[in-house]
């Protein structure tokens, strides 16, 4: 017996390395795979049949002679790759006074979108997991896809998310805490929902299509409407016991500072994220509580063009906001020493304001030996990885908890639930 469960668990080991492959690298021949994973001609030929045969992989286009044809006498190299039908999975992003959808094939390709407008923060604590099933509906019916066919759902918000019990514990898109939704939505459509923060689902994007740059320790800054962290660790993000690690900004900058939407005091976040700089550029008090709305994104270019011109109030916001950052940054390089610090989201477009003072927070706050281990990149903002990163981790769910076994289906899914 014991035998038998060592077998299938190296069966289940197998397919997944096969998928997690395909995945990073687009189709590939299975030579290629072989390389890719470390397993023999025989293994590799042996469970991609088993994977076609399940229609969870597919050849795909035309055989490929290759370069080197000296052990292959040019014989074409039939390339294989996700089937796109295999599954189907929802992306939703809750962020202020707004819901955004998206449904991707198997492949993580994106088929269709959908966007709400919604007052999130006075929503009913009760009632919005059925809200945000409703929307799902509507997408899948806008699409022509039956639920039966989706195969998970990821959920990315702002703020603290309990992945264990599927609910928001705080956000600023709401004024309630401790909101159910995964709960409601798996009631409603019968489909397995996962919750987790933002900017973790941004670090989840950057391992799924980079891998080799982003795969040892990184962490990825978000900087916008908040300040949120996505932290890797050894090719992994990191979530901690209940999905609410890595809580960057809301780290402590200055005890009684300027006051958060957290409702606590100093943190990196009351400086730096777009409300901070919007109360600090009006010369507002520090201690005025922070808008609860989403701050128009025409306002804040504006802001930033304010300080370029040399606006004293404006350019002290995003000094401010800098210094923060940079002290903040120097204390996860002194306890992790990562490979990378990624900066991220709308606010990085003030980078030529605000890069001047994270070096000198740099400087004063960490070693240089320390310093300079750790490379610090910008990603420019025109794609929503927080949506993507959603796509990736519910793709790489199903491929470990479905695939790594046989086919999705329908009857298996209300099995699973069941049990």
């Amino acid at each position: 017996m014991r035998e038998k469960a060592n077998s299938d668990l190296v069966r289940r080991q197998n397919r997944l390395l096969l998928l997690e492959a395909l995945r990073q690298h687009g189709p590939l021949a299975r030579v290629e795979l072989g390389r890719h994973t470390g397993l023999s001609p025989a293994s590799i030929t042996s469970i991609s049949s088993q994977l076609i045969a399940e229609g969870i992989l597919e050849q795909a286009g035309e055989p490929q002679v290759p370069a080197d044809t000296s052990h292959r006498r040019g014989r074409p190299l039939t390339q294989i790759d996700i089937n796109p039908t295999c599954a189907h999975v929802v992306a939703v992003k809750l962020s202020i006074d707004g819901i955004d959808l998206a449904l991707a094939d198997g492949r993580g390709t994106i088929l269709s979108r959908r966007a709400a407008r919604t007052a999130t923060y006075d929503a009913d604590p009760k009632g919005f997991g059925r809200l945000v099933a409703d929307e799902i509906a509507a997408l899948l019916a806008k699409a022509q896809v039956s639920p039966g066919r989706v195969a998970r759902i990821g959920i990315a918000v702002q703020g603290v998310a309990d992945s264990q019990s599927g609910t928001v514990v705080w956000s600023p898109a709401f004024r309630m805490r401790n909101i159910s939704v995964s709960a409601a939505i798996e009631d409603r459509l019968g489909i397995a929902c996962t919750l987790a923060n933002d900017a973790n689902m941004i670090a989840e994007s950057l391992i799924t299509t980079q891998r080799n740059t982003y795969g040892d320790t990184a962490a990825v800054i978000f900087i916008g409407y908040g300040v949120g962290m996505g932290l890797i660790i050894n090719g992994q993000v990191y979530h901690g016991p209940s999905g609410a690690a890595a809580e960057f900004g809301h780290m402590n900058h200055k005890p009684d500072g300027p006051l958060c939407r957290c409702g606590r005091r100093g943190c990196v976040e009351a400086y730096a994220a777009d409300y901070s700089l919007r109360r600090g550029a009006s010369g507002e008090a520090a201690t005025r509580p922070p808008s609860v709305n989403a701050i128009p994104e025409a306002e804040m270019l504006a802001l930033e063009t304010a300080a370029g011109h040399g606006e004293r109030l404006a350019r002290e916001a995003y000094a401010m906001a800098g210094e923060a950052l940079g002290f903040g940054m120097a204390r996860i390089m002194s306890i992790l020493t990562p490979s990378r610090i990624v900066l991220t989201g709308p606010g990085t477009r003030a980078m030529p304001l605000i890069a001047p003072h994270i070096d000198r927070a740099l400087a004063e706050g960490v070693v240089e030996e320390l310093h300079r281990t750790t490379r610090i990149e910008v990603i420019p903002t025109d794609t929503d990885m927080i949506v993507r990163g959603t796509i990736n981790q519910a793709l790489r769910t199903v491929d470990r908890e479905v695939f790594a076994n046989g086919p999705f289906t329908p009857r298996r899914r209300e099995l699973e639930r069941i049990a």
